[in-house]
Formats: C-alpha cells, structure tokens, sequence
C-alpha cells in the first residue's frame, strides 16, 4: 500500500509494531468483553478510529488472528470468533517434525503420558451417558476388524469419548491434534493387521480400558490404557517410528 507520513509500507518496522498492537488490543477486547464462539469483533472502521492507525493495519492484525485459529473473517462481514480445534496444536507439532525438533516417536512418548492421565480422569468423571456411549462403541468394534477404515473410525470415537468424559475440554482438543498427526499411519498399521490376532489384542486392550472406566477405576484404567501403548499401538503404528509424521 502506498505509505503515509505516520504510518510506513507494511513490513516496516514501525507498520510491524502497530499490528502488534492492535492485535493486542484485539485479544484485551475478547477477554474483557468475555467473547465466546460466534460473536464478532468491532467492524474495521471502528479499530481504525479507536486506534488511530490505518484499515490495512487493522486488515493485517485480523489476519494474522485468523491464522492462529482465533477467529474467521469472510468478506464484507466482521470478523467472528471460533471455536479452537485441534489444529493449531497438531500444526505445530508437525513443524517441530518437520525440521527435526522433534520426531515421531516423541508424538508417541506424549500421547501416551496424555492418555494414560486423561483416562484415569475419565473413570473419576464419566457420566451415565458416557458409559452408555463407550459401551455401545466398544461393542461395535469387534465387527469391523476386518474393515480398517471402519475400525479406526471407532477407534477414534473411542478415544474422543474417553476424552469428553474427563469433563477436561482440553483434553478432546489433544486427542483432535494427535489424529491429525497419525490419522493416514495409524489406517495403513490397521489395513496391515485387519482380522488377525494382531489387531484382535486391540480390540481386548480397548474392552479393557471401557471396563475399567465403567468401574470407576482410574488405577485400572490408567494400566490398561499404558498397556494400550506398550503393547498393540507399538505394531499398529511402526510404520512412523522413524518415518516421521504422515
């Protein structure tokens, strides 16, 4: 854009700096407004006069909030707040992976310190309707052995479900980003393995974990959940350990 006397071309440092700050501004608004999901941000025009500084300034900031997944901004309409999901956490992780920060089998070590506590809290928390739904997805499951992509769509309703009953929201947004992270692995390990005694132990170490949870038993839970890890995960998702993320 074409520079003012007060307010350099984007990029400069002091064009840096009043983005900065009206992302500041921005981020102090939805705190103190309390703003949740669905409402919207003041109209550009109103940042503008507010702050004194330019509408590509203000453009740039919602932008930039835009890209961390805060809000979503559409032509012609004020920017609207959104629900946090998985990606962010899984986008940065896929990063540290990409230039060699980390690597697939620190995802592994992670989830499985995550999982083994979340559903130790799930057996603590989990509600009536949480035990009917772990109970009918773990029954479901045995049926689709030989259908891979069925069987890990369950297993991810399994998991999403442990994560829910924790009445942690965090927790379902950890398990989201972990998805995202092993989703294309994890079917090829369950292809490999459909209807063998392989995969068979999965579905036992995930009856485990249901009854466990359903008992109220975090102890319990939190055992099966490790053995989860140690034992059937560490076939089905060899294809990763040093191949780095799908």
């Amino acid at each position: 854009m074409q520079a003012t006397s007060n307010e350099p071309e984007a990029g400069g440092t002091k064009a840096i700096g009043l983005v900065e700050r009206v992302i500041d501004y921005l981020r102090d608004h939805v705190a103190s407004e309390r703003l949740r999901p669905g409402a919207k941000l003041p109209s550009e025009t109103t940042i503008s006069l507010t702050l004194g500084v330019s509408r590509p300034v203000v453009r740039e900031a919602m932008r930039t909030l835009a890209a961390t997944g805060l809000v979503e901004m559409a032509v012609g309409k004020r920017a609207t707040i959104v629900s946090v999901d998985g990606e962010m956490i899984s986008r940065v992780i896929k990063n540290a992976v990409l230039i060699g920060q980390a690597e697939a089998p620190d995802i592994l070590e992670m989830r499985r310190g995550i999982e083994i506590a979340m559903v130790a809290l799930a057996a603590e928390r989990r509600t009536e309707a949480d035990i009917a739904e772990l109970q009918a997805i773990v029954a479901e499951m045995p049926g689709h052995l030989g259908n891979a992509e069925g069987y890990a769509s369950l297993d991810l309703k399994l998991h999403m479900t442990l994560a829910r009953a924790t009445a942690n929201p965090l927790y379902p947004l950890l398990i989201e980003a972990f998805r995202q992270l092993i989703e294309a692995s994890m079917l090829a390990g369950i292809e490999r393995w459909s209807a063998t005694p392989e995969l068979r132990r999965v579905q036992d170490l995930h009856e485990d974990i249901v009854r466990e949870v359903v008992a109220g038993n975090p102890a319990g839970a939190a055992a099966a959940m490790a053995q989860h890890f140690d034992d059937a995960l560490s076939a089905i998702l060899a294809p990763i350990m040093g191949a780095g993320v799908a």
